[in-house]
């Protein structure tokens, strides 16, 4: 079997590569940087020696490009990991539309198109797991990020109803929802990284894989990586929204704009 893992170049994506190395899965890892993907080719070959193939592409490219790969290679995908995207910090109307556009064809046109191609064949198989990378974002909307809190939105409205359709079909559909972590997402993001890293309740690349694969063992809906951050999610949950939008336009008024 073979865990396809997109964004798989550095961050959660690697970390996730390598947890599902060492239960045996072999990979396909699909990322733009080719170097650093050989780097962990070679790396988690030599450590679990399962089978790991790479494809250096910008998925928004194209996503139809990365099935037909597998298909030239007879790759059969038994776990798609949708789990490329990036951010951006700062007022909607100061942001860059160019950006904006990316960041909708990456975090969810991207992953839509990918997860309805593969998905043909896992209900042939009857089998297969898709895992979707939504955010503790996915709960609430946020000001001064707001395209970014919205695409994470539709990643987990689109992944539960997914997960009801093809129950029955023996796919299962999994959503893990990462906290504020310390990775290249706030540099992507044009965001004060140092808030982050300050953070004592900030989070791991490792802690958020091993959420993951618990929550790909357990076959739950959702996956929050980190205790005050599922109790946060808990109280926002049972807030009116202008209220949760009010709190969350202060917390994200703190972290300080960093564009170029």
């Amino acid at each position: 079997m073979r865990v396809l893992i997109t964004g798989a170049s550095s961050g959660i994506g690697e970390k996730m590569a390598e947890r599902f190395a060492e239960k045996g899965y072999d990979l396909l890892l699909v990322a733009r940087r080719e170097n650093l993907l050989k780097d962990i080719k070679y790396r988690i070959e030599n450590a679990t020696g399962v089978n790991v193939d790479y494809m250096a592409y910008d998925i928004t490219e194209n996503p139809y490009a990365v099935y037909e790969y597998c298909k030239d290679n007879r790759y059969r995908i038994s776990v798609l990991v949708n789990n490329a995207g990036f951010g951006d910090y700062g007022k909607f109307i100061d942001g860059d539309i160019d950006k904006f556009k990316k960041m909708i064809d990456l975090n969810n046109k991207a992953l839509v198109e990918l997860t309805y191609y593969f998905i043909k064949d896992m209900k042939d198989d009857h089998y297969g797991h898709i895992i979707n990378t939504g955010s503790v974002a996915s709960f609430m909307p946020g000001p001064y990020m707001a395209v970014y809190y919205a695409t994470k939105a539709f990643v987990m409205s689109f992944s539960m109803a997914l997960r009801e359709e093809l129950k029955k079909d023996g796919i299962k559909v999994s959503v893990l929802c990462p906290a504020p972590t310390k990775s290249e997402f706030w540099e992507t993001a044009n965001g004060e990284t140092s808030f982050v890293y300050k953070n004592i309740f900030a989070r791991t690349t490792d802690n958020a894989a091993d959420t993951a694969m618990k929550m790909f063992d357990e076959n739950k809906a959702y996956a929050i990586d980190g205790l005050p951050y599922k109790i946060a999610i808990a109280f926002v949950r049972h807030m009116p929204i202008e209220m949760c939008t009010r709190v969350m336009g202060f917390v994200q008024s703190k972290t300080k704009k960093k564009r170029g």
